[in-house]
C-alpha cells in the first residue's frame, strides 16, 4: 500500500488531525511569494494600481536584510488599514463576476497577507486627503498592531525585514543563494521598468560596508523605447532598435511579453536573414547585405560564433569522470526533487547520481560522477546552480554558467576568424544559421552579431 510505504508497521498509526491556521497560513503563503523577485514583483505592481509615477525600490545586502519599496501613489485610506494585510481583503473585487472588469495587476488580496506571514512587515502611508502620514506595523497574521503618526508626503512604503525568516529551511536556502536570487530579481524588475511608460523605477541596493548604489533608473518616459535605453544603455539600444532607429527583434517580444502595438512600426525578424541579397565582403571581417532598401553588416566572426555556440549548447553530452566514492549533497527536500524530477539533464552536463528511493529525504542522492574537459572542472557550485534556474524553467535543457563559458571558448576557436576571405555560399551559409538559431542578435561574448548601416530611400531623398 502506498500510504504505509517508508514507515515502520511496529510503530502505532498516528491520528489524521488538521493542520492549525496558523501554520496553513505560512506555508501557503509560501507557495504565494517564492522568491526575492517574487516579493519585489508584488510590491511594485501594488504601486503601479495606486496610480504612482515615481517608484523607488532599496534593498539591503541584496534583499536578505531588508526589501523597501516607495511609491507616490495616491495612498491608503484610513478605513482600509485593518483590512491592508488580511487574507483575501481586497478593494478591486466583490464578487467572482467582477474579475472580468479587473485591469489592475492585483486583485486577490494575498501578496501583502503572505508577506506578513514571511517577514517583518511594516508600512508607511499617506493619503491624497491626509494632512500626515501614518505608520503601520502588522503581526504575521496580517493584524494590525501597532498605528502612529509619521511624516511622510502622499505615497506609500512598504518594508520588508528578514524576507523567509519564518521558514528556517526556506530562509537558509534564501540567504546561501541571494546573490542569484538578487540577479533574478533584478532581471524581473528590468521588465517592469521597460513597459512601465510614464512611471519612474529606480532600484539601489546597500552593501555590508554602508555604501549605497543604484543598480538600475528609468527617467519616468512615456516612450518604451526610452526606457530601453536607460536600462541597457544606448549602445545597447542601437544593437536592439538599429534597424532605421526602429529595429525591435523577436526577443523584445526579449522576454517583455510586449505586443507588436508597443514596438516600433519595422519589425525585423529571423526569417529575413534568407531574404537578404549579399553584396560582398568588407575588410575581411564583415558581409554587407541588402534587404529591400536597407544595407546591413554582418559581423562574419560574431554570427558564426553564435552559432556553433548554440549547437555545443543544444547537442553536447558532456562526459563524465567517476569518483572514487560516492559523494553526499547537501541538499534541501525541494531541491533533492528538483534534481531526480530533472536527472537526464544533469546527465548531459556530465554529473550522475546514485538515487536511493527508499533512504530518508534529503539522503536519498549521492553524486557518483563529475563533468571534465581538458583544463575545466565542475563541482557541487555547478549543480547547485542547475537546481536554480531548474526550479523557474523544470524539464528545460539548461547549462550552468561556467559550462556555457567553456562553450563559448570552444565555439570561438572554431568559428571563421576577421581576415578571411568568404565565397558568396560561405557568406550565404552563415546568414541561413542566423535564421536557423533562437538568439542570432549578439555573439556569447555580447557583441553584436549585425548593424544597420543605412537606408536608401533616405538616402536618396537627401
Amino acid at each position: 500500500d502506498q500510504r504505509t510505504q517508508g514507515l515502520n508497521c511496529s510503530e502505532p498509526a498516528r491520528a489524521i488531525k488538521a493542520i492549525d491556521k496558523h501554520s496553513v497560513h505560512q506555508i501557503c503563503s509560501g507557495q504565494v511569494v517564492l522568491t526575492l523577485a517574487t516579493a519585489v514583483k508584488e510590491l511594485v505592481e501594488n504601486s503601479v494600481d495606486a496610480g504612482a509615477t515615481n517608484i523607488d525600490v532599496r534593498l539591503k545586502e541584496c534583499g536578505a536584510e531588508l526589501v523597501e519599496v516607495s511609491d507616490n501613489g495616491k495612498g491608503v485610506e484610513e478605513a482600509n488599514f485593518e483590512g491592508l494585510t488580511l487574507k483575501h481583503h481586497t478593494s478591486k473585487l466583490r464578487d467572482f463576476s467582477d474579475l472580468i472588469h479587473v485591469e489592475t495587476f492585483g486583485f486577490r488580496g494575498e501578496a501583502l497577507s503572505s508577506l506578513c506571514a514571511l517577514s517583518n512587515l511594516s508600512v508607511v502611508t499617506c493619503h491624497v486627503l491626509s494632512q500626515v502620514g501614518t505608520k503601520l506595523v502588522f503581526d504575521q497574521k496580517g493584524h494590525l498592531v501597532q498605528q502612529s503618526p509619521h511624516p511622510r508626503q502622499q505615497g506609500t512604503t512598504v518594508s520588508l525585514q528578514q524576507l523567509f525568516y519564518t521558514l528556517p529551511v526556506r530562509h537558509k536556502e534564501f540567504q546561501r543563494n541571494i546573490k542569484k536570487e538578487y540577479a533574478k530579481m533584478i532581471h524581473v524588475l528590468q521588465s517592469y521598468c521597460i513597459i512601465s511608460t510614464g512611471v519612474r523605477i529606480t532600484c539601489s541596493n546597500q552593501n555590508g560596508q554602508g555604501k549605497r548604489s543604484t543598480v538600475l533608473s528609468t527617467s519616468g518616459s512615456q516612450s518604451m523605447r526610452d526606457n530601453i535605453g536607460a536600462i541597457f544603455g544606448p549602445k545597447q539600444l542601437q544593437s536592439l532598435l538599429p534597424f532605421q532607429q526602429a529595429f525591435a527583434t523577436e526577443n523584445v517580444l526579449e522576454e517583455y511579453g510586449l505586443k507588436e502595438a508597443d514596438l516600433p512600426k519595422q519589425l525585423f525578424s529571423k526569417d529575413m536573414f534568407k531574404q537578404m541579397e549579399i553584396i560582398g565582403q568588407f575588410n575581411l571581417g564583415f558581409i554587407i547585405t541588402k534587404l529591400n532598401s536597407d544595407i546591413f553588416m554582418i559581423d562574419q566572426h560574431a554570427t558564426d560564433e553564435k552559432y556553433n555556440f548554440e549547437m555545443l549548447q543544444q547537442h553536447t553530452v558532456l562526459q563524465g569522470q567517476k569518483l572514487i566514492a560516492p559523494q553526499k549533497l547537501h541538499l534541501t527536500a525541494v531541491s533533492e526533487n528538483v534534481l531526480i524530477e530533472n536527472i537526464e539533464i544533469f546527465r548531459k552536463n556530465g554529473f550522475e547520481f546514485l538515487v536511493d528511493e527508499d533512504a530518508q529525504v534529503m539522503e536519498r542522492v549521492k553524486l557518483v560522477s563529475l563533468p571534465t574537459s581538458k583544463n575545466w572542472t565542475f563541482g557541487p557550485a555547478d549543480i547547485e546552480e542547475l537546481i536554480f534556474m531548474l526550479s523557474d524553467s523544470p524539464g528545460v535543457m539548461c547549462r550552468p554558467s561556467r559550462v556555457r563559458q567553456m562553450f563559448a571558448s570552444r565555439a570561438c576557436r572554431k568559428s571563421v576568424m576577421i581576415g578571411t576571405a568568404l565565397s558568396v555560399s560561405e557568406m550565404r551559409k552563415l546568414l541561413v544559421h542566423m535564421g536557423e538559431i533562437e538568439h542570432p542578435w549578439n555573439c556569447p561574448h555580447g557583441r553584436p552579431t549585425m548593424r544597420h548601416l543605412a537606408n536608401l530611400d533616405i538616402i536618396s531623398q537627401d
